[in-house]
């Protein structure tokens, strides 16, 4: 084989039919591992554990969908590639954390480990920044004003159709236009109330008790609105520090919706959303979430251009907006049960050999197939060691031990005596 990873024929090669198949030695396995794959160091091969399993950084500019069901090493494997990227690129990033996984991110796990490894990610972990709600430990507070969000945005937070609720969103529509901005909901509110025409919008406000949420700006504070996404190299926003499903979902539509107007500045970032099924839903009957959703179908369609690339985490394909999922050239695999997943992603990645997908049944906890742009050739390997501290871990299952002065009780196995 040459260098540059063609195969050519030798005088001692004989017709293939003639010859006995075998697995690759490691041997044969780290010099084929060597001429295709990247410069990314995710773990080892699966069936070589001396040979490093190696992505190509520059195929996550293309989207990544990530599966894999609870239990699967799912959210220890995207710290782990997140870990790898802010060492060996550039390449901002921002996470949504619906369930707080993320938050030790910029820290080590071991924080007298000298190792090489510990020592880079201490430095690139130095521009890792927090953005948490009230009462938590962050770098920035995750808070907003109304008017952060776009009128569209204000008038479904308060469950407002401008064509079946006329009066009240023309009302929203006026009375947000005679405040200055920045202004909040009880601003809002209080200015509905003066007037008569706009009273009801007030009431609603009320009804729907929004105004008590834990999210708004109060004060001196630096509404989270302000951050410039596209200058730090990774900010985690704990969606997961929020009281209320409304008020994650409010933070996700504001925060898409502002990179989706800062598109045009063209300057590169991977979106990650972890547990994407409580972001992006394939299906909702809430009119913020399904909002939120067709805002992340049209930044999967046309975002790439602009260099809005998405990571998108999730525990099965169907749980997803399909057309998220149908725009994702790599995909990241993890272990899973159900046949029906498999034969979805089988005709989403067609790509992939659909022997290697399946191997996904057999898979053990941190083992993962890699295809796409990624690794080109498809990859199935066993995540290495992470340096930072894991989230998401399952709860101590300790409860289902016996107590140490009990013992092991024993039942009789007769059934209830007949009568």
């Amino acid at each position: 084989m040459f260098g540059d990873g063609r195969f050519v024929a030798t005088p001692e090669t004989e017709p293939f039919p003639e010859r006995h198949v075998r697995p690759a030695t490691e041997a044969e396995t780290a010099t084929i591992a060597a001429a295709l794959a990247g410069t990314l160091d995710v773990g080892t091969m699966l069936h070589a554990p001396a040979v490093p399993a190696r992505l190509h950084p520059a195929g996550f500019a293309r989207h990544t969908f990530m599966c894999g069901q609870s239990g699967s090493g799912k959210t220890y494997t995207t710290g782990a590639v997140l870990e790898r990227l802010l060492v060996a690129t550039t390449l901002p990033i921002v996470v949504l954390d619906p369930n707080s996984d993320h938050v030790q991110l910029g820290r080590l796990r071991d924080p007298g480990d000298d190792s090489p490894a510990a020592r880079r990610h201490r430095e690139a972990a130095t521009g890792v920044r927090v953005v948490r709600a009230r009462g938590a430990d962050s770098d920035h507070l995750l808070c907003l004003d109304l008017s952060d969000l776009p009128l569209v945005a204000q008038a479904l937070l308060l469950r407002l159709d401008p064509v079946h609720d006329l009066d009240e969103y023309s009302a929203l529509r006026r009375v947000t236009a005679s405040l200055a901005v920045p202004y909040s909901v009880a601003d809002v509110r209080s200015a509905a109330a003066a007037d008569p025409a706009t009273a009801r919008l007030a009431t609603r406000i009320d009804n729907l008790g929004i105004a008590a949420w834990e999210l708004w700006r109060r004060g001196d504070e630096r509404s989270a609105a302000e951050l410039d996404m596209t200058a730090g190299r990774c900010f985690v926003i704990d969606l997961g520090s929020l009281n209320s499903p409304g008020e994650r979902a409010a933070v996700a539509l504001g925060l898409l919706g502002r990179l989706w107007m800062l598109r045009r500045r063209r300057l590169p970032m991977l979106l990650v959303v972890d547990e994407a099924h409580n972001i992006l839903p394939s299906a909702t009957a809430d009119p913020l979430s399904s909002s939120t959703a067709d805002l992340g179908v049209l930044i999967a369609g046309e975002g790439r251009k602009f260099g809005l690339h998405l990571f998108v985490a999730t525990q099965r394909p169907g749980k997803v907006h399909p057309n998220v999922v149908s725009q994702c050239d790599n995909l990241l695999l993890m272990r899973m049960n159900g046949s029906t997943d498999i034969e979805e992603l089988a005709h989403l990645f067609s790509h992939v050999p659909p022997a290697m997908l399946h191997r996904a049944t057999t898979f053990g906890l941190g083992q993962a197939l890699f295809a796409g742009p990624i690794a080109p050739t498809p990859l199935l390997a066993r995540v290495g060691t992470r340096v930072s501290p894991e989230g998401g871990a399952d709860v101590p299952t300790d409860w289902a031990h016996p107590a140490a002065d009990t013992g092991v009780l024993t039942y009789p196995h007769e059934g209830p005596e007949s009568s």
